[in-house]
């Protein structure tokens, strides 16, 4: 049986971040059913990450914008943007993961088992040992389903194509915008050059992983009437997971990427979130294997580094609202009310960039720009307690926080008891 420091179940972008920083140290196996370096997604990033990571060369367009549409509202989110050549990503992190003396194979993983000191997995085409194993297939994880660890799961579905000769408006744009029927089904573009555009229908579910299929019948219906003349280049289909695992690691095992609940709630994609994060799990990850320190317990440790909890917590509401903003009779219309109630601190939510101040300020601008009365009626009476119980907690939260810079805090604003009000002196440049 071959032997090796680590093996990597899954070669999209989780598996590969993670192979190109293990392989520079480590004796790493990464496993792949699908052709390696292959990918059915579509990703938008910023430029300042694309620099950072060594993606520039695989940058298809850029903008300054990303476009928020509802019904009645429309948001511009002011960033460097950029929308990658989704094969070029993929490339390069392959390329990157050979020079590292990655040992990559295109084989099923199958089944594991615990062994003296580490993990025996079974492939369709062979038997393979390591002490640490990380799972990094995705939302449909043999690990985590064998196991029964997802505690909860949400989905942004989607499904569509790469287009080409496509008649959109001149200079194309970074948009999304909603079909307003009653599967409340949103449109993404995503162009990647003058003659070639990423296009795709997608809609949010709950508590399932979602069936990117079932969007097919109503995509195609959609760019018959939009794009009659678009020539399908190839399929864009998956889900976008976010939810909370039982447990983030097992003994020898860890999950990172969809696997391990990576994608935010409500805000960003997971492959930003890999792009942040993949070196971070990385190192801890090497320490561990150094210090051989691979039980569940200490690996558990490796999984929370990728997690700030405050943010979490506040993803959860954002994720909620996202879904019942949908289910409203405005459709979405209060979504981008709150994205222009942001103004230039919107960049922040779809960057998952986000502080105790940003979180204050945000919390307090959703509630005036959308009445609780109005959210009150969106939320299931089942979930009610805990969102407004997480609100009440970001309130007293950011209310201690300016107790402790011994700033003086007036009475909570209108409408909202218990909101921090405003610094002496200090006026609300939003009211």
């Amino acid at each position: 049986m071959e032997q090796f420091d680590v093996i990597i179940a899954g070669a999209g972008p989780a598996g590969l971040t993670a192979a190109v920083e293990l392989g520079r140290d480590f004796k790493v196996l990464l496993l792949e059913k699908r052709k390696p370096g292959t990918t059915n997604a579509t990703w938008y990033s910023y430029a300042d990450r694309a620099k950072e990571y060594g993606l520039d060369e695989a940058v298809a367009v850029r903008t300054d914008y990303i476009k928020f549409t509802s019904p009645t509202e429309t948001h511009f989110m002011r960033d460097d943007c950029v929308i990658f050549d989704h094969h070029k990503v993929m490339q390069i992190w392959l390329e990157r993961a050979r020079e590292n003396g990655v040992d990559i194979r295109q084989e099923e993983f199958l089944d594991y088992k615990n062994a003296a000191g580490g993990v025996e997995i079974q492939t369709d085409k062979g038997s393979y040992f390591a002490p640490l194993l990380i799972d990094a297939m995705g939302i449909n994880s043999k690990i985590v389903r064998k196991n029964d660890l997802i505690k909860r799961k949400d989905a942004w579905v989607i499904y569509g194509a790469r287009l080409k000769n496509v008649d959109f408006e001149n200079p194309q744009q970074l948009e999304y915008y909603p079909l307003n029927d009653d599967a409340n089904t949103y449109v993404g573009i995503h162009p990647i050059s003058n003659t070639e555009t990423n296009f795709y229908l997608f809609k949010g579910e709950k508590n399932t992983l979602g069936k990117p299929e079932e969007l097919k019948e109503k995509f195609e219906e959609v760019l018959r009437k939009t794009q009659p003349n678009a020539e399908k280049l190839e399929t864009l289909s998956g889900s976008i997971v976010s939810g909370s695992l039982k447990k983030y690691a097992l003994d020898h095992i860890i999950f990172f990427g969809s696997s391990g609940m990576l994608n935010p709630d409500g805000c960003g994609m997971g492959f930003n979130e890999i792009l942040k994060k993949h070196r971070i799990f990385a190192a801890a990850v090497s320490k561990a294997l150094k210090s051989h320190r691979l039980d569940q317990k200490s690996l558990e440790k490796v999984a929370e580094k990728l997690r700030d909890q405050e943010v979490i917590h506040f993803q959860k509401i954002i994720g909620a609202f996202s879904l019942y903003f949908i289910k409203s009779t405005s459709k979405w219309d209060g979504g981008v009310k709150w994205l222009n109630a942001m103004g230039e601190d919107s960049k922040n939510w779809m960057r998952n960039e986000m502080d105790l101040d940003w979180l204050k300020k945000a919390n307090i601008r959703l509630h005036k720009s959308i009445p609780i009365s109005e959210t009150v009626k969106m939320i299931p009476m089942d979930e009610l307690p805990f969102i407004m119980g997480q609100l009440v907690r970001f309130t007293h939260k950011a209310l201690l926080s300016k107790v402790r810079e011994g700033v003086k805090v007036l009475p909570g604003l209108p409408g909202f008891p218990g909101l921090p009000g405003l610094k002496s002196g200090e006026t609300d440049e939003h009211n």
